[in-house]
């Protein structure tokens, strides 16, 4: 609990409430599920070190990630609002550490406390802004643009891992174009392509290309 008591107290400042003595510390290792696809989840997760993602299954089997977390989200909040019935698998894209909070307790001491009911709110606001600007990037910025801001939010170590299939529909950009915009990052010496992953040797530049999104 002492290693990750800032990230609590932050929590704890944003949401207005004590939350360690409720919830309890759990690690996730790289790949592992939080979430089950359409299982429901009795758990509210609040991600204290590391990175997840959120995929979709389809029907026809196939999956589309559709939200990356870091550290200070939430995972199960819909759930907890009974917004979500049919859960998404959420997956640790990094080794992840928690804390978890059963359903059943949050239900009684969080939904009935004000302050962290603000909070949660908050919370939701600013996820659908972002959500609002990664649509507005998509329609306004060069890929190459996106693309380093991109790697560098799924780093991890500075090793990039993830799958081009995805990340080409969660850019929302043809397979083609993502190789060839790929290709333009290691013509630079941006990256290096080192097996099945990508090694990054220049953080600096590749911040700079990702600066152009905020600027």
């Amino acid at each position: 609990m002492e290693k990750h008591l800032l990230a609590i107290t932050l929590l704890e400042e944003q949401f207005g409430r004590s939350l360690q003595d409720i919830g309890e510390i759990k690690t996730y290792q790289v790949g592992e599920r939080l979430i089950k696809f359409n299982q429901g989840t009795d758990k509210l997760f609040f991600l204290l070190a590391g990175k997840a993602k959120i995929y979709l299954l389809h029907e026809d089997g196939k999956q589309s990630l559709i939200q990356f977390l870091s550290t200070g989200e939430l995972v199960g909040e819909l759930s907890l609002l009974g917004i979500e019935e049919r859960t998404k698998d959420v997956i640790a894209q990094t080794n992840c550490t928690c804390l978890v909070v059963p359903v059943a307790i949050a239900k009684a001491q969080l939904l009935t406390s004000n302050s962290f009911l603000l909070g949660l709110n908050q919370y939701l606001g600013k996820k659908l802004l972002l959500r609002t600007e990664r649509l507005t990037e998509s329609l306004n910025y060069p890929l190459i643009n996106r693309l380093g801001a991109f790697v560098l939010f799924a780093e991890n170590q500075g090793l990039y891992r993830e799958k081009h299939t995805e990340v080409a529909e969660y850019l929302n950009v043809s397979y083609r174009h993502l190789l060839h915009t790929f290709q333009e990052l290691r013509q630079q010496e941006l990256i290096v392509k080192e097996g099945t992953f990508y090694r990054i040797l220049n953080k600096k530049k590749l911040e700079d290309i990702a600066k152009a999104i905020h600027s």
